[in-house]
Formats: C-alpha cells, structure tokens, sequence
C-alpha cells in the first residue's frame, strides 16, 4: 500500500513535465562539493515546475574519477519534496546502468524483490563530538530518474527531519548500502539553509502563510 501511495505522488507530482515536456535550467555557476540552485520549467509556457537544490561531492577532484550526488526537489504545485542519493563518473553517467532494469522490472510486480536500499545521514556541527549528533535511517526506495538508477527518500516525515538536521551542521557523512555495495561519501553543508530556503518559498510555513518576499528571493552563487 505505501509502495503504491509512493508511486502515486511521484506519478502526480511529474505528471505535467511529461506531458508538457520540461527543461532544467541551472542558476547558479557549476561547482564541486557545494550546493548549487536550478529550476525545472514547462517548456510549453516557461512556468516553473520544481525547485532543486543539488550538491555533487568529489573525494580528491586531482585524482577521483566518481561523483556522490545529493538532490532535493519541491514540486511547486503541491509542495511534494524528495532527497535523492546516487553516484556517477565526472560526465554524469551512472556506474550502476545495469540496474535500471532490474528497477523497472521489480516496480511492475506486486511485492518487491530487490534488497531493500538503505541510506544514513549523520550531521556535524564544528568541534562537536560526533557521539553528540543522531544517525537519521532514512526510508529510501529505487527508482529510475532521467535515465539514471538512483535511491529516493519521499516520505515527507523523513525528508524534513533530515532537512532539519542538515540545517544544524557544517558537514554529514551519508552511508548508502545499494546496489549490492556500500559507499561512505561527505557532504559540505554550507549555504544549505539559505538554499532550502529558496527551495521551499512557495510553500507554506507553519502556520500556513508564504512569506512575502519568497518568490523573489535570490541567493548568491553557491561558489561566492
């Protein structure tokens, strides 16, 4: 039952991009081990579909050949938000092509045979121990994204808890345990606030109301 209510809200939250066709358009300069801002347009009228924040982190940028993704997307129409995790080499392709079949194929029967995927994220705020920060088990499922095999966290309990933390810290550490591997891979959190921020202006606070000045707001480039 949950697998289906998933698969429902993603199907609700894209079914405008593909039918009406969407162009993803970056706002701020390319970087490595930061967070960078980008917009999902209707190609048919140039309305905003999503806000995205993405970050793409590289060990050793001199000799790492591979790069750890973290993406967080707010449908603009309901407010749906999804983290994703997945890696890829320097030209954006998967390691893990292979597995888009097996994704497809497991999504079309009625009870899941794939081992379920498991994600970890631990937050750190500077010169803190790290036994005082929790280890968010965030609920994570395969699917395929742009042509890519790649874990999603869409129950909306986990992304904003993990939001939250992620917010208290200068850096994480996230455990992927995936197909059929396990990675460990950093991410640098600053600007993230800022960036979650923008993300979520068209959605309501707390108390139900937008803020005033959210849908023009602009950041900095994630490099400054």
């Amino acid at each position: 039952m949950r697998k289906t209510l998933s698969t429902a809200l993603l199907v609700c939250s894209l079914a405008w991009c593909t039918s009406a066709m969407c162009e993803e358009k970056q706002l701020d300069p390319g970087v490595i081990n930061s967070w960078m801002r980008s917009a999902i347009y209707s190609d048919t009228d140039n309305t905003e579909v999503k806000r995205v924040i993405h970050n793409k982190s590289m060990e050793n940028w001199e000799s790492s050949s591979s790069m750890d993704h973290v993406r967080y997307e707010v449908t603009n129409a309901n407010c749906q938000r999804t983290l994703m995790f997945y890696v890829t080499d320097a030209q954006g392709k998967s390691y893990f092509d292979d597995w888009i079949k097996l994704i497809e194929d497991d999504q079309s029967r009625e009870s899941t045979q794939l081992t379920k995927p498991k994600v970890f994220v631990r937050a750190y705020r500077e010169g803190a121990a790290v036994s005082e920060f929790p280890i968010l088990d965030l609920e994570v499922e395969y699917q395929v994204r742009d042509g890519l095999p790649v874990l999603v966290a869409s129950n909306q309990m986990d992304v904003k808890r993990t939001l939250e933390e992620l917010g208290r810290g200068a850096r994480a550490r996230v455990r992927v345990d995936a197909f059929d591997g396990r990675h460990i891979f950093r991410v640098n959190l600053r600007g993230f606030t800022d960036m979650v921020k923008w993300s979520d202006a068209h959605c309501p606070d707390d108390n139900g109301e937008v803020e005033q000045d959210k849908k023009d707001s602009v950041l900095s480039p994630a490099s400054s």
